[in-house]
């Protein structure tokens, strides 16, 4: 009984947490507006730091518009 509790919460985390990431644009994070999202700013988001890292393709500690579009995908 607790393993499919846990199951059905790990599940609605997961929908809730592509929910809220469609629902953020790009522009809304970029809080500088230089065009890029740093790790700070992403931090103002439900958005972990392997996350941020998995999305950062080029390493270079930002996130630009087509690297974040593939956020909650």
């Amino acid at each position: 009984m607790k393993i499919s509790n846990l199951a059905v919460l790990a599940a609605a985390l997961m929908a809730s947490a592509a929910a809220t990431a469609s629902s953020v644009d790009f522009q809304s994070v970029d809080t500088d507006g230089n065009g890029v999202i740093s790790a700070s700013e992403a931090g103002q988001i439900p958005m972990t730091a392997e996350e941020f890292k998995t999305l950062d393709r080029d390493q270079d500690g930002q996130l630009t518009e087509s690297e974040f579009a593939n956020f909650g995908k």
